[in-house]
């Protein structure tokens, strides 16, 4: 269950951050603009649903160019994993809910 539920989530967040860069054409990163309140509250969101593929993309393009090493990436992986699970929970309890 917790399996499908990180895959839910990480597929989510995929989704979230590749429709952002649809829309923007700029690819979805942990940057904050800070030009307006409403702004900061997109990025917030956009972050919050989309940051396990954000932060697992940022860590595959470290260990391609060499910048990161096997523990931190290792580490970044299982916090990636687990906050897909979260928000693989968090999508599945909407949907029975409703």
């Amino acid at each position: 269950m917790l399996a499908f539920c990180a895959a839910l989530g990480f597929a989510s967040a995929g989704t979230i951050s590749s429709f952002y860069q649809l829309v923007t054409s700029q690819r979805a990163d942990f940057s904050f603009p800070g030009t307006s309140v409403s702004a900061a509250a997109v990025t917030i969101l956009i972050n919050m649903f989309a940051g396990p593929f954000i932060l697992a993309r940022t860590v595959l393009a470290g260990l391609r160019s060499r910048e990161i090493r096997a523990l931190p990436a290792l580490a970044a992986a299982v916090i990636a994993g687990m906050w897909s699970s979260l928000a693989g929970i968090f999508y599945l309890s909407l949907v029975l809910n409703s």
